[in-house]
């Protein structure tokens, strides 16, 4: 049986893109509101096996952590948006990936019980970004849009005609919800010559025309079991039981050695002759 592919997505999406793009051997991607290096990561597995690409995150710890655990990727700690501004503010939820642009949702995450905790950061285009991170001349195999409610600034910052990732795969619904959110931006995306694939409850997929007929069927069905995948949590169980496991076969070898121990100390002349005596002072201690 073939190694299963580890899965970090929360919604398995790397699962969809690796089934798309597995012949690629070393790919680029683009990640906007990268977030964690590791957890939840749609890019992760494809970083592992040697790919490399952009992550653009304006959370400073996220970010710090992505230079220290991931040298291979451009980091750019910024907020991608399309307005002239050189700063937002930027509503960061520490330890979560709800942080946003968006001060609408910002409330509505201080209604719920968050504590947010507003960030002066720099902005940038996504096009900018991009051509700064030197992969500019070279093929984004997928671009990822997580933006939390700010999906359509990040997609108008970004010259399609110059920039042509093969896929694209965008947050689609409110955040924290199952509401759709992608009336106001598709309409870019469709018009810049990008069809659409499948949408899997959170994030809708796109493949470029001129990628439409390599790539399309791959990308038109949520992750199954057809695609020998297991979670990076499940491994990381196994992992665990496995070593569990080891422990306690280890501990069974060195009881049974123990016994065979007293077994042959029991059979020696010096136990037998010395047995009366340990009768006596069982005796005595009554």
């Amino acid at each position: 049986m073939t190694t299963p592919f580890i899965s970090f997505a929360q919604n398995g999406e790397d699962v969809i893109l690796n089934r798309a793009l597995a012949d690629v051997e070393t790919g680029r991607y683009v990640d906007v509101g990268a977030n964690h290096p590791l957890i939840d990561s749609v890019t992760r597995s494809f970083y592992d096996r040697g790919w490399a690409g952009v992550a653009i995150e304006p959370n400073p710890s996220f970010a710090s952590m992505y230079r220290s655990e991931r040298p291979r990727d451009t980091v750019i700690e910024a907020a991608v948006t399309d307005t002239p501004d050189a700063t937002a503010t930027f509503h960061v939820i520490d330890g979560t990936g709800l942080s946003t642009l968006v001060d609408s949702i910002s409330a509505e995450h201080v209604k719920g019980g968050y504590g947010v905790s507003d960030l002066t950061v720099p902005t940038i285009r996504l096009d900018a970004a991009i051509e700064q991170s030197g992969i500019g001349g070279s093929d984004v195999h997928f671009l990822v849009v997580d933006a939390e409610g700010a999906e359509e600034r990040v997609l108008r910052s970004l010259d399609f005609m110059k920039y042509r990732p093969w896929i694209l795969v965008i947050e689609a619904t409110s955040p924290g919800t199952t509401t759709a959110s992608h009336s106001s931006w598709e309409p870019l995306v469709l018009a810049a010559g990008y069809e659409f694939c499948l949408f899997d409850g959170l994030s809708r997929y796109y493949v470029s025309k001129e990628r439409s007929a390599q790539l399309k069927a791959a990308l038109s069905y949520p992750a199954c079991v057809f695609d020998n995948f297991i979670t990076q949590r499940e491994q990381r169980a196994r992992t665990e039981l496995d070593a569990a496991r080891t422990d306690i076969a280890m501990l069974s070898q060195r009881v049974a050695e123990l016994q065979d121990l007293v077994a042959a100390v029991k059979r020696t002349l010096s136990w037998r002759v010395t047995a009366p005596l340990r009768w006596v002072r069982g005796i005595g201690r009554h």
